[in-house]
């Protein structure tokens, strides 16, 4: 129930006087909470209904003065605007000038005779900076250039290096995902290229139709192209939109499917009805490529940091990587009705997860630190036996997360044999041609509508819990140069 409240004014100062204001369908339940409250309802006289009765007229005649007065108004100030349009250019100029200058100076120290100011560059943009900066000064300074890795802090996590996003134009709707869960650190990979192919892979996989991958793209194109009133993020979304009704089509092609007619063109690859099973391993395969993806970001990320601890004996360390690569081969030739040899199960996974039990004590005889178990040994075993079952349990689920690719892809044949079955159930009808018609129509708009959503939440959502688990923490800062521009220039 919504209502609005209009505060009047009142002679008598011991009462105030309020108009409600509510829908017909509320008004019992209105006049009900109003007596609760004490309020007093004043009954409005028929005199005062017929003296208002012709407001609405009188107010729409006001409301088309006043536009008209707007519209002059509007007039006037393009005619002034285009009269002194080069002073107001030169005043914008001055103004964006003068506010670049206030942000420098927060930048810049000074004395009588000098300037020092620091700040991060594009390692690219170094020459043309030394230059710029030479020119300005007539020759007349000296510039230092140290490497992140030099500057104090930036080891440590305490001092953040911008991280600028350096892609082709293609992959700028995918930074956008990317962005979204947050920016890389300084030293670890950007996965930009690799999340567009596995993306346009998984959603292509989920949604091939060559007619429903056309609609999107058309869709996307005039987004991403065509609408220049839009802001740059939908338009990036469009983009993306339009990438994926591509890898739709590529999908709808292998599969031969156009508009859910399975027999209309013959497929390249297979129908994903027909061979569920092919198709559920395929997706699998998909979800070990991408996870075992992830595992080799975290090592090489750690080797960057430096950090040897993590990546042994990290969840996505090398350790954990032995662990899941042995269980894998286990797995296939136990379903391949194959003997699993006795030397794949000690050496690939009972010796490694006995390593990651004893991580703690291994560590601290390294390091030659004491205790060995900080909190007890008790304790230190019911910890670790519970990561260890975390470990095993958490990659099977990984794994097996990556079927609803194959499982979308069927659902997506599957709804469209209901339709073309209502289709059926209704043709023979008086009318049945129009039913038929409206159903393909309606039941066409709805797939697309609703299924491309949630294969695109099922497609970042598995690029966000099972890829980017593995190895992208975040935490990165945007590179924000101080400029007249909105945004840092990209590289084309």
């Amino acid at each position: 129930m919504a209502a609005v409240v209009l505060k009047l004014s009142s002679q008598d100062k011991r009462k105030t006087r309020v108009l409600v204001i509510g829908l017909k369908k509320d008004r019992l339940k209105l006049k009900k909470i109003l007596r609760e409250a004490a309020f007093e309802e004043i009954e409005i006289s028929e005199d005062v209904i017929e003296e208002t009765s012709g407001a609405n007229e009188q107010l729409d005649e006001r409301i088309a003065e006043l536009k008209e007065q707007i519209a002059d108004i509007d007039a006037k100030i393009r005619e002034i605007a285009a009269e002194n349009a080069p002073i107001l250019i030169d005043y914008y100029r001055t103004l964006m000038v003068a506010h670049l200058l206030i942000k420098v100076k927060r930048y810049l120290k000074r004395t009588k005779k000098t300037y020092v100011f620091s700040g991060w560059i594009p390692a690219k943009k170094r020459r043309m900076v030394e230059r710029e900066i030479l020119r300005a000064a007539h020759g007349r300074a000296i510039i230092e250039v140290i490497s992140p890795e030099e500057i104090a802090g930036v080891k440590e996590g305490k001092v953040k290096v911008p991280v600028l996003l350096r892609h082709p134009s293609f992959f700028r709707p995918f930074e956008m995902l990317i962005s979204s869960y947050g920016l890389p650190d300084y030293t670890f990979i950007d996965p930009t290229i690799f999340v567009a192919v596995s993306f346009l892979v998984m959603f292509g996989m989920m949604f091939g139709d060559i007619g429903h991958g056309a609609v999107l793209a058309l869709l996307g194109w005039y987004i991403g192209f065509k609408a220049d009133k839009l802001s740059e993020p939908v338009r990036l979304m469009g983009r993306l939109v339009l990438y994926s009704g591509a890898a739709s089509i590529v999908f709808g092609t292998l599969f031969g499917s156009v508009f859910g007619l399975e027999d209309l063109i013959p497929h390249i690859w297979l129908k994903p009805m027909n061979n569920i099973m092919y198709f559920f391993k395929v997706a699998v395969y998909i979800g070990i490529t991408m996870i075992s993806l992830g595992i080799v970001f975290n090592i090489i990320n750690a080797i960057r940091a430096r950090d040897i601890k993590t990546g042994l004996f990290d969840h996505a360390g090398v350790i954990t990587a032995v662990v899941y690569w042995g269980g894998i081969g286990a797995v296939s030739l136990f379903l391949s009705n194959k003997p699993v040899p006795v030397e794949l199960i000690v050496y690939a996974i009972l010796i490694p997860l006995i390593i990651i039990f004893l991580k703690e004590p291994i560590l601290a005889i390294i390091s030659g630190k004491r205790p060995f178990f900080k909190e007890g040994i008790g304790t230190y075993v019911m910890e670790e036996a519970i990561e260890i079952m975390e470990i095993v349990m958490g990659y099977l689920a990984n794994t097996i997360s990556f079927i609803r690719v194959a499982a979308f892809s069927l659902a997506h044949v599957g709804l469209f044999m209901a339709v073309f079955s209502l289709v059926d159930m209704v043709k023979g009808a008086r009318g049945g041609l129009l039913y038929s018609a409206l159903i393909l129509i309606l039941g066409n708009v709805g797939i697309i509508a609703l299924e491309g959503l949630v294969v695109t939440i099922q497609a970042i959502r598995l690029e966000y819990y099972e890829f980017f688990s593995k190895f992208f923490l975040g935490g990165g800062v945007a590179y924000k140069p101080i400029g007249l521009g909105e945004s840092p220039d990209r590289e084309k």
